[in-house]
């Protein structure tokens, strides 16, 4: 797959599968920027084309997370939530900001990459 070296932000608590997604969007010809938390995130205050967000990060939630970003100046990148306990107020929230995928974990790469394709592309 030949697609620009597009920077996507991985944000999840969980080590292991960051780096794991980090590793698959490398793979695809991505730039990853991998994040623990919301907070860590929103020092770097990096610019994405995407944004990877965990719903449970421990501190902020990924919802959280985005909310905030959408209510700063200029236009939030497009997000997929990922989550391994949803729930419908969780997933509810995520479509009310128009995310571009609510993926319960483990996700399906196929479906994922279809999904960052997607928001990529907005």
């Amino acid at each position: 797959m030949n697609v620009p070296a597009y920077r996507i932000a991985v944000v999840d608590d969980d080590d292991q599968l960051r780096r794991a997604l980090a590793r698959l969007l490398r793979a695809h010809g991505y730039t990853p920027l991998e994040f623990a938390s919301a907070e860590e995130y929103l020092a770097a205050g990096p610019q994405v084309a995407c944004l990877l967000l965990d719903i449970d990060l421990g501190g902020m939630t990924g919802i959280d997370l985005y909310r905030q970003l959408r209510a700063m100046p200029g236009e939030a990148p497009p997000a997929i939530f990922m989550t391994g306990a949803g729930t419908p107020a969780a997933e509810r929230a995520a479509a009310e900001m128009a995310c571009v995928a609510y993926l319960a974990k483990p996700v399906d790469i196929n479906v994922l990459l279809i999904a960052i394709e997607q928001a990529v592309r907005r």
